[in-house]
C-alpha cells in the first residue's frame, strides 16, 4: 500500500460523532477497505462502490453489503436532466433492489391504479401518513431531481396529478453537495428513508429500525467527507453551502481554523 492510499484510509478508519449515529445501520467496514475504482460488469465503465448507471455494485460482493425490505414498492422518476452520479436515489435501488425501480423522465411506468400511489410532494393537499388508510395505496413515487426539476415533473406529467399526495416531517438536511435552497430540502435519499421511517411509525409501531440501511451508503459518504475536511483543516469546504457549520470539526479544531481565517484576514 503506497503512503497516499494508507493516508486515505487512515481518513476513512477515523470516527466521528454524527447524526446517524444512533440509526441501526450496518458496518460500513467493506466500503472502507475498497481503495481502487473497479470495471462495471455490464457497462464497462470505471467506477468505485457501484455503478451510478447500472446499479450495480462493484468491488465487493453483493451478500456483503445490507438488504431492505420494503413494505410498498417504490418507484423513483428521475429528471434526465439529473446527473446519475449526484443521484442518491440509486442507494435505495442499490440497497432494496427487488422493491425499487428507478425510471427516467418523460418516461414513467405504467400506473394502472394511479389512486392507489402515494406521490411524495409537498402541497396544500398533501397529507402525512398518519391520516392515510394504509388499506388506500400499494405503491409510492419519488422524484429524483432539484427542486425546479421536480416541479417541472409534477407539472408536466398528467398521470400524477391523479396520485395522492404524501409529505413528511419537516427534518433538516445533512446532504453535502450545495443547493440553492434552504437546509428542509433533503437529499432524495433522506427523504426515501424518512418515508419509510415514518410508514413503520404509523403502520407497523413500534419502529425497530427496519429501513435504516437505507442510510447505508449515505451516512458512509457524509462521514467520509467530515473525515477528509477535518484531517485537511486548509482545505475549505464549499462556501456557498447553506450550513456554515457543515463540516463538524472538533472544538480545538474549530479554534485554530477560525484564528488561521483571521489572520488571513488581517493580512
Amino acid at each position: 500500500m503506497s503512503q497516499e492510499e494508507a493516508s486515505k484510509k487512515r481518513t476513512l478508519d477515523q470516527t466521528i460523532e454524527g447524526p446517524f449515529d444512533q440509526l441501526n445501520i450496518a458496518d460500513d467496514q467493506v466500503l472502507k477497505d475498497i481503495q481502487q475504482r473497479s470495471t462495471c460488469p455490464t457497462c464497462n465503465k470505471t467506477v468505485k462502490y457501484f455503478c451510478y448507471k447500472c446499479h450495480k455494485v462493484v468491488g465487493m460482493e453483493r451478500s456483503t453489503l445490507p438488504s431492505v425490505k420494503l413494505p410498498v414498492h417504490l418507484d423513483v422518476i428521475k429528471h434526465h436532466k439529473e446527473l446519475d452520479g449526484k443521484s442518491t436515489a440509486i442507494h435505495a435501488k442499490i440497497i432494496a433492489q427487488d422493491d425499487v425501480d428507478v425510471h427516467t423522465w418523460p418516461e414513467v411506468p405504467d400506473f394502472t391504479d394511479p389512486e392507489r400511489t402515494l406521490l411524495l410532494f409537498p402541497g396544500p393537499n398533501a397529507k402525512q401518513l398518519t391520516d392515510i388508510p394504509r388499506e388506500s395505496f400499494d405503491r409510492i413515487v419519488v422524484i429524483d431531481g432539484t427542486w425546479i426539476q421536480a416541479k417541472q415533473i409534477t407539472n408536466n406529467t398528467p398521470i400524477l396529478k391523479k396520485m395522492q399526495r404524501v409529505t413528511i416531517a419537516p427534518r433538516k438536511t445533512h446532504f453535502w453537495r450545495f443547493q440553492n435552497v434552504d437546509d428542509q430540502h433533503l437529499a432524495t435519499i433522506e427523504a426515501i428513508y424518512y418515508l419509510y421511517r415514518e410508514f413503520g411509525e404509523t403502520y407497523e409501531a413500534p419502529y425497530d429500525g427496519k429501513y435504516d440501511n437505507l442510510m447505508f451508503y449515505y451516512k458512509f459518504f457524509y462521514n467520509l467527507i467530515q473525515n477528509t475536511y477535518q484531517a485537511q483543516k486548509s482545505a475549505k469546504f464549499s462556501h456557498r453551502h447553506q450550513q456554515k457549520d457543515y463540516i463538524k470539526y472538533k472544538q480545538d479544531d474549530a479554534e485554530e481554523k477560525g484564528k488561521g481565517e483571521k489572520d488571513k484576514t488581517a493580512l
